[in-house]
């Protein structure tokens, strides 16, 4: 998966579009879990530490492949993109993952 496919990801897991509504927090808690797989730690070590992988654990492998398959200013680019996400306010946020989506072809630009 490219950075943005991971990004849209990670957002959409943690939201609930219909309300606009977001886990910023959960979010953060990837970000962390990021770091500790580009500086080389493994799943199990990000699991054993409960307060980092509670509510995480169904993203950590996807976390991991990304950050094995990339280099690290590629997950620092991750990381950076979705800590503007998670500052930014509910209506922006809205406009980003569509923006993502449009870029990604998940739905279809209007001409």
């Amino acid at each position: 998966m490219n950075t943005f496919e991971v990004f849209l990801e990670i957002v959409l897991r943690f939201s609930d579009l219909k309300w606009s509504e977001f886990r910023d927090d959960l979010t953060v808690k990837c970000m962390k879990a990021l770091r500790k797989f580009r500086d080389g730690k493994s799943v199990d070590e990000v699991l054993s530490d409960k307060r980092l992988s509670s509510e995480i654990e169904g993203v950590l492998g996807l976390l991991k492949d990304f950050s094995s398959s990339s280099s690290a200013e590629e997950v620092n680019r991750l990381i950076d993109a979705l800590g503007m996400f998670t500052k930014a306010p509910a209506p922006c946020k809205m406009k980003i993952i569509a923006l993502i989506e449009t870029m990604l072809g998940r739905v279809e630009a209007k001409g």
